[in-house]
């Protein structure tokens, strides 16, 4: 699995938009980020602080991609969607730092290919993975970067 991850070069990588990227406030006036692919996130609210709202950005920032029982194309759509997330936050939240991680999923006879991509805003140096020992995880593919640091 890290050969599919390993053979790519992420800056060749075309990259397609297919979702936005808000910045809201909670109750605290503290600022969070939500993804949605509508114009319209109204439901995109919460009162969380802290660390609680990177546990709320890590559960509502999830997109989950199965889009071909072929591993390669199910990569190829995941890298589109994570390099296009990163150039939405290098571009329009510079002042904040975060993690974007995107986790591949090869599955099995039984379970189609899969991968999750994810971002949350680091606080107070928390960070929901240790990108310092990201090999550790047990999923099977693991890419992470830490956006605007």
């Amino acid at each position: 699995m890290k050969k599919l991850i390993s053979d790519i070069d992420l800056s060749n990588i075309e990259l397609k938009n297919y979702y936005s990227v808000f910045e809201r406030e909670n109750t605290n006036n503290e600022k969070y980020w939500v993804i949605s692919n509508e114009t319209d996130c109204t439901l995109c609210k919460t009162s969380f602080i802290g660390e609680k709202l990177s546990d709320f950005e890590w559960n509502n920032n999830e997109i989950y991609i199965a889009n071909s029982k072929d591993i390669k194309n199910v990569l190829n759509l995941s890298l589109k969607i994570f390099m296009s997330l990163k150039k939405i936050l290098e571009e329009n939240y510079s002042y904040q730092i975060f993690d974007l991680i995107l986790i591949l999923s090869e599955g099995n006879n039984e379970v189609a290919p899969s991968a999750d991509i994810r971002f949350y805003a680091v606080r107070d140096n928390f960070r929901i993975m240790d990108l310092e020992n990201i090999d550790n995880y047990k999923s099977e593919a693991v890419l992470a970067e830490a956006v605007n640091s």
